[in-house]
């Protein structure tokens, strides 16, 4: 899947998807049926050219997708989206009426920019193996914090961390650096800075009582998989 994107790209691939994932985005949030909403008065033939004209634009977007997809990988999201769009058209064939009354159109558009955020999320994630371009993401991410903060998280001096900024390459403790890195990315969609901080700090029963920051210290690899899960699954919860 995404991990194999990473292996048959550059960045500047990963970057070209994820711009094509934001044209779909753009197009299926907000739904359609929200736009005919606010376009009630015009005539029935004029929305209907109007939705038409949308559908078209979907499926355009999601097919060039598709096809900017690396030769060789099928990549389970985006073939849901070509799922999506083939029920889109079927439902909108069917609403001649140009009402959606039981909200099955707005329910597979939802669907839709949902399914797009999550690739978007896992496409973060491949391109965060990188060290220089994780270390990058959690300075960006994190700006709040001081050197000593990142310095703790990352398990390397404050003047490493300065040595980073500048762009030095990322050799030491890379691999922790880059799982840092995906953590962060998982836990800042709901959380602060600070309480991104706070969630390495915060002692876990499903890690025997230790913190995060912990685990990474004591290089734990099987915790580790745990704290994978944590953020991605509970990353709202500082304690449980």
């Amino acid at each position: 899947m995404i991990g194999a994107v990473r292996a048959r790209t550059t960045t500047t691939g990963l970057e070209g998807l994820q711009a094509k994932l934001g044209q779909v985005e753009d197009l299926v949030a907000p739904p359609i049926s929200e736009e005919e909403r606010r376009s009630s008065g015009r005539s029935r033939a004029s929305r209907s050219d109007r939705r038409l004209n949308w559908y078209r634009g979907v499926e355009d977007a999601v097919l060039d997708l598709s096809s900017a997809m690396p030769e060789g990988v099928e990549d389970y999201d985006v073939r849901k989206l070509l799922e999506f769009s083939v029920e889109l058209r079927r439902l909108l064939e069917r609403d001649t009426e140009v009402r959606d009354p039981g909200g099955a159109i707005e329910l597979v558009a939802m669907q839709m920019a949902d399914t797009v955020r999550r690739v978007h999320a896992r496409l973060q994630r491949a391109q965060l193996d990188d060290p220089r371009d994780a270390a990058a993401f959690v300075f960006d991410a994190l700006k709040p914090l001081s050197a000593s903060d990142l310095a703790g998280l990352f398990g390397v001096s404050t003047r490493t961390v300065a040595a980073w900024k500048q762009g030095h390459a990322v050799r030491q403790n890379a691999d922790r650096v880059a799982l840092v890195a995906q953590l962060t990315a998982d836990l800042c969609g709901s959380m602060t800075p600070r309480g991104v901080s706070l969630w390495f700090d915060a002692s876990r029963s499903e890690l025997g009582g230790r913190t995060p920051r912990q685990v990474l210290d004591q290089e734990d690899k099987s915790a580790q998989l745990t704290l994978i899960s944590l953020a991605h699954g509970g990353r709202a919860q500082l304690a449980s």
